[in-house]
């Protein structure tokens, strides 16, 4: 393929697939609890794959297995990115995201070096009593927003986040989730790579996952999805609502990738 000719919907989708399916082998080997989240695990229920117009994936893992994830995957075909700074084009702060080298993206934040990956998400322990589980939300979801502003450029975000380094809001979100004072809550929220407070559930979930096939592969997912979609989505996450990411992704010249 021309390195000038954007990858279609359902290109982009196969190369997710087969990171996913890569991310699948990995955990499995290694023992390392996982499930398929958000609109993955939506497109699996509801069409048995990718819901038709996205073009992302997303794996939720809990604080301690996606620590252990994070410093033992490797692949042959795919990289790891893990807080990344700007300098480099691939950001990823506070979740990790497994990237196909031989792609790019042109999106509205500018390029980055990885067009096509896979997010993977740490849930956090979190604070059975409403209130003060909501103050612990808020003291991440606050650094996560600051992040986010960081890489931004308009006034808004310069008032936001400029008073103090990417890199410094960086290690300010890994030491709050790494001294969490609330690791033996039966309560766990996706909080890092988010903006809302809709995502507690129970940590016994982790506890028996079942499997969910998903276009032609059978991936960890949780045992009562309806549950979880309910959360995040509403009671009526069945009717479709059509959006996007967006996203342009090329493939990259072949001498780009050779020797990777």
């Amino acid at each position: 393929m021309d390195q000038n000719t954007a990858l279609t919907i359902e290109e982009k989708q196969q190369i997710i697939l087969e990171i996913m399916k890569d991310i699948d082998r990995f955990c499995r080997a290694h023992d390392i609890p996982y499930t398929l989240s958000s609109g993955t695990l939506l497109g699996a229920v509801r069409h048995g794959g990718f819901i038709p117009w996205d073009d992302d994936a997303d794996i939720f893992m809990l604080r301690e297995d996606f620590d252990r994830f994070i410093k033992i995957y490797t692949s042959d075909k795919y990289r790891l990115i893990y807080n990344y700074n700007p300098e480099e084009r691939v950001i990823s702060s506070g979740n990790a995201k497994v990237g196909d080298i031989t792609t790019w993206s042109r999106h509205s934040s500018g390029v980055n070096d990885f067009g096509v990956w896979v997010d993977v998400f740490p849930l956090e322990s979190v604070p059975e009593d409403p209130k003060e589980r909501r103050r612990f939300m808020h003291k991440i979801l606050s650094v996560n927003n600051r992040i986010h502003h960081r890489r931004r450029k308009d006034l808004l975000s310069i008032i936001k986040s400029y008073r103090h380094s990417f890199t410094w809001w960086v290690n300010r979100l890994d030491s709050i989730v790494h001294n969490n004072p609330y690791t033996d809550s039966p309560l766990v929220a996706h909080l890092v790579g988010s903006n809302n407070y809709r995502t507690v559930i129970p940590r016994k979930w982790f506890d028996n996952l079942g499997e969910i096939h998903f276009v032609d592969h059978d991936f960890k997912a949780f045992s009562d999805p309806d549950s979880y979609l309910k959360i995040v989505y509403g009671p009526d996450y069945m009717t479709p609502r059509k959006w996007t990411h967006n996203t342009t992704i090329y493939k990259k010249p072949t001498s780009d990738t050779d020797g990777e």
